[in-house]
């Protein structure tokens, strides 16, 4: 069994990781930041379904039982406003919904359902001047305290604090078959002085995250990608005492995308954490999403 001040850390943890639906910050899909045409709408709808059971702390595992399974689901909602030749904003919306259930030596955290924060964002994609059309991007999203929380449970959907997450992407078309998407972000958090059942404040440090994927249009309806990210930094303290809990954790992804329509689209992404210095290791995720368009 995990000592006192591991579960404590567990607690933390699972306070941070559980409540962002994605899991790890504001993960990308492969042709993510290919500009949608001006005056477009895009309806989406992601299911995510992952488990983790080993738990590391500098690198070495304190627990193989200490149990999560997380269900989601989002709705997505994106719009694209022309503002110049080669230049679209995209304002969108992020809705999560999920289950949390905590089992093993992790079973008295329990289960909670409910929403998760309210995502809005507005990338900002340029079409490069280049051989094949390169996309550079920017775009900043920002985390509403909207979701399911309550202090006197260890697992929430909702962080019950304000996150700022500024993300850039490039584009490299290498030609029509091949491109290589990449992306970093950091995310920036305020303060959650509700924290606990004796309300206390947790404080987070900044957040990084880089990922990269390498994709390839079989057709021009099927295209398939792989890849992945790391996460550093997040660093934690509750009541100003440090929780040595500074995120490295290096991931990879698969992932496929089918049109079955002119307006119709569907992805499917497999995927696990490699290497985790600190923290959960997420030992398998699938995704699949379902896109309109119109």
């Amino acid at each position: 069994m995990p000592c006192f001040k591991t579960v404590r850390r567990y607690f933390v943890l699972l306070s941070l990781v559980c409540c962002n639906p994605a899991a790890h910050a504001l993960e990308i899909a492969a042709g993510d930041y290919e500009p949608l045409p001006s005056g477009m709408n895009a309806l989406l709808v992601y299911f995510q379904h992952a488990n983790s059971s080993d738990y590391y702390q500098q690198g070495h595992k304190v627990s193989d039982r200490f149990k999560l399974s997380t269900d989601v689901s989002l709705l997505r909602y994106i719009h694209s406003i022309g503002l110049a030749e080669g230049v679209v904003v995209e304002p969108q919306a992020i809705l999560p919904y999920g289950h949390l259930r905590a089992s093993g030596e992790a079973s008295s955290l329990g289960e909670t359902t409910g929403t998760g924060d309210l995502i809005l964002g507005a990338p900002v994609k340029w079409t490069l001047d280049t051989a094949h059309k390169d996309i550079f991007s920017l775009a900043p999203y920002l985390y509403v305290p909207t979701g399911s929380y309550e202090r006197s449970d260890a697992l929430n959907l909702g962080e019950n604090r304000w996150r700022l997450l500024l993300q850039s992407a490039y584009i490299h078309h290498f030609n029509e078959q091949w491109a290589l998407d990449t992306a970093a972000d950091v995310s920036w958090f305020s303060h959650n002085d509700d924290y606990t059942r004796d309300g206390a404040t947790l404080k987070q440090q900044a957040r990084y995250e880089y990922q990269a994927y390498l994709r390839y249009n079989l057709t021009p309806r099927t295209q398939f990608a792989v890849g992945g990210g790391r996460i550093e930094g997040g660093k934690t303290s509750v009541d100003e005492v440090s929780q040595d809990d500074r995120t490295d954790t290096t991931y990879v992804r698969i992932m496929a995308t089918q049109m079955l329509t002119s307006s119709l689209q569907m992805q499917v992404e497999a995927g696990q954490d490699i290497d985790v210095e600190q923290g959960f290791k997420e030992k398998a995720r699938v995704n699949l999403r379902l896109a309109k368009l119109f």
